[in-house]
């Protein structure tokens, strides 16, 4: 009966996680770039060992944790400084502790005419360099679909400033998830070149979590839970009763 108990809770703790991966996609859901994160249950014992060692008891964990990397819907704009990549492929931008690769293009000039991102990482160009736009402020920037950028100036006159960092990887498994809806390459990673990129200026890739899809998964979540929850409820109302037995005289 222990045992069964334990079962319960193991697969109530799951659900648990599961339920606060959903809420952390929900509360993402209107932000530019996001992936969707994906959690996927398996049996703490397997084959053999699941029914010598657990007994037929089945103990469920969160076994591993993916990223969902499809592309979500592009959104015009109409800022310059706005870029959103069609197809495969990372901006590259410089974190705390060193290169991150995310979908998110809302970018802005900062005081020091460094282009970064709205969260303030530096944006980096095809060879990890930090981007600078002078003049910003009078000429207007324009970015082709190579990611190559353009200052304009007020007399028409155009001057190349930059070149966007657009990279894939070798395997989106070694993309491991980080702040501000950016990723870091795992040990094993390599960036991939991309030969032709597709920048698409003037819009924004917005998350790719679907809203419908999460609430019914919650909805479904909680009440497994909930059912969870009421096991264990019961094998604690029999464990009272067998020890209530257990004092008749």
């Amino acid at each position: 009966m222990v045992s069964g108990k334990y079962s319960a809770l193991a697969g109530a703790i799951s659900r648990d996680q599961a339920i606060n991966n959903i809420a952390a996609n929900l509360a993402n859901v209107s932000t530019t770039g996001y992936k969707k994160a994906m959690v996927s249950f398996e049996s703490l014992l397997r084959g053999e060992k699941q029914r010598t060692d657990a007994q037929g008891i089945n103990y469920s964990r969160v076994g591993k944790s993916t990223t969902d990397l499809s592309a979500g819907p592009l959104i015009e704009t109409d800022n310059p400084l706005d870029a959103a990549i069609h197809g495969e492929g990372f901006f590259k931008v410089m974190g705390p502790n060193g290169v991150r690769y995310t979908r998110r293009g809302d970018f802005v000039i900062d005081q020091n005419n460094i282009l970064r991102t709205r969260s303030g990482l530096s944006v980096l160009d095809d060879a990890n360099g930090e981007i600078t736009i002078a003049d910003a402020q009078t000429g207007r920037v324009s970015i082709n679909q190579q990611g190559g950028i353009t200052l304009i100036t007020a007399d028409g006159g155009e001057a190349a400033v930059g070149q966007l960092g657009v990279v894939n990887v070798n395997d989106p498994a070694n993309l491991q998830r980080e702040d501000e809806t950016t990723f870091s390459l795992k040990a094993g990673g390599q960036e991939v070149a991309i030969d032709q990129p597709i920048v698409v200026s003037g819009s924004l890739e917005s998350s790719n979590v679907n809203m419908v899809e999460e609430m019914t998964q919650m909805i479904n979540s909680y009440r497994t839970f909930e059912t969870y929850h009421k096991v264990i409820q019961s094998y604690s109302d029999i464990s009272d009763k067998q020890k209530d037995l257990g004092t008749l005289s």
